[in-house]
């Protein structure tokens, strides 16, 4: 088969092998594989993916994974970095005064700063929707939906998302270290935030800052994060401009129209007669 066969999707076999890579596409001319959630300890089982299928141009959305991958060496296989992307047009948003929500921390979320600021929310009348979570367990998988999950549809998240103010964010190495390992990473749950003009409180991923040249992520104040809190929703002019400016950039440079350009480049590139896979 002349040309190149893209997948774009999770790291895992019966997607790659049932769905993704037919057998017949096997005497292609390039297998490109684009893919997320590639965590420290699946390094191996992604690596003997990559391999098994003949994978010759592996895109991955975490630096940390594609450095890792890249250094290992596999023949006949290009390895880029490629982060994640947004449908920025599917999010909408309002004026801060008319958000109803002070602060949402929605899929997965960090119980200890969970633990510092709920009680204090509570007392001070300030709105804090979250959803329920265990150490054990990511609540932002698609495998785990309790009955009470916080945004049923789409819809009622894209609308959660637009009421929100303050929105927490901590890469999935604090959360749940056991499931990511040492990968942290910017995630798909950041650009939605800043899609819907929320500002981002929370960590910065490894890999945010060379993303976006700048911090984008307001940091916790972890010696008083409840005052922290506070200071935001009584003085929110001060964060204005960084709300702006994280709005623009994912606009203009994360929607998933970059990263399907970027792909296509370097899918040709690889394609070129006279192209080194390595």
């Amino acid at each position: 088969m002349k040309g190149a066969f893209i997948s774009l999707g999770l790291p895992y076999r019966n997607y790659l092998f049932s769905k993704n890579y037919p057998y017949f596409t096997f005497d292609c001319d390039l297998r490109v594989l684009w893919t997320y959630d590639v965590w420290e300890p699946r390094y191996q089982e992604v690596e003997n993916l990559v391999r098994e299928s003949g994978t010759n141009l592996l895109l991955l959305s975490s630096l940390q994974a594609t450095e890792y991958f890249r250094n290992l060496g596999i023949p006949d296989c290009a390895v880029h970095w490629v982060p994640e992307t947004v449908n920025t047009d599917a999010y909408r948003y309002k004026p801060w005064a008319e958000r109803r929500i002070d602060i949402l921390s929605f899929g997965r979320s960090y119980l200890e700063y969970h633990n510092k600021i709920v009680a204090g929310c509570e007392f001070l009348g300030i709105e804090y929707r979250y959803q329920e979570r265990t150490n054990a367990k990511d609540v932002a998988t698609q495998w785990v939906k309790t009955p009470d999950y916080q945004f049923p549809t789409e819809q009622d998240f894209i609308d959660g998302l637009a009421d929100a103010k303050i929105c927490i964010c901590f890469p999935r190495s604090l959360t749940h270290p056991k499931l990511a390992g040492n990968v942290s990473t910017l995630t798909l749950r950041y650009l939605q935030a800043m899609a819907s003009k929320c500002l981002v409180v929370g960590a910065t991923p490894y890999d945010a800052e060379k993303i976006f040249g700048y911090n984008p992520i307001v940091e916790v104040d972890w010696s008083n994060p409840m005052e922290q809190i506070v200071h935001i929703l009584k003085n929110p002019e001060a964060y204005q401009e960084l709300i702006e400016r994280n709005y623009k950039f994912v606009c203009e440079n994360l929607h998933y129209r970059n990263a399907l350009t970027v792909i296509d480049k370097l899918a040709n590139k690889y394609l070129a007669p006279d192209a080194v896979i390595k």
